[in-house]
């Protein structure tokens, strides 16, 4: 099955933090991933936290991208400061610090690379596998809109036996 992947850009406002963590769910229901309200709030937290890390540490514009395929979920967000994140032992009385450690938690994996004009972070989720019938009907849909776009070959329909 095919990577899917969506990719927005914010400003780097902390104001689009609470949006870009729902957009992160609604783009990933609109893959057909099947969601229950746990896994959802999983993927908002994690998506919450990089994002509000970028915003607030990093520097200028913020890229979101995501990538899915059947049963995993990457989310990676850049922003143009090279420090690396660093993980910060926060007192029970303290209000944030905790980020990175709900990140390592949620995930599978998670992690960092410097690049040429700012870093990239990214992490890993363990998602539920769609059933066949449903990534089927998303993919149909996916090159169908490639096709409308002229960005995508033309594809033939498998023959199936006769029965």
């Amino acid at each position: 099955m095919p990577t899917l992947v969506s990719r927005f850009a914010l400003a780097g406002a902390e104001d689009e933090v609470p949006p870009a963590r729902h957009k992160v769910v609604d783009c990933v229901r609109a893959w057909g991933v099947a969601l229950d309200d746990d896994v959802a709030d999983m993927i908002r937290v994690v998506a919450s936290e990089l994002i509000s890390n970028a915003v607030i540490h990093g520097a200028g514009p913020v890229t979101v991208v995501l990538c899915h395929r059947p049963g995993r979920l990457v989310i990676v967000v850049s922003d143009r400061k090279q420090q690396a994140p660093v993980a910060r032992c926060a007192a029970d009385s303290d209000e944030s610090g905790r980020g990175l450690a709900l990140v390592d938690h949620f995930t599978v994996r998670s992690g960092w690379e410097p690049r040429a004009h700012g870093k990239r972070v990214w992490a890993e989720i363990e998602l539920p596998k769609s059933p066949p019938a449903i990534r089927a009907v998303v993919l149909r849909r996916f090159f169908a809109a490639r096709l409308r776009c002229g960005t995508g070959p033309a594809l033939q329909p498998l023959a199936r036996p006769a029965a």
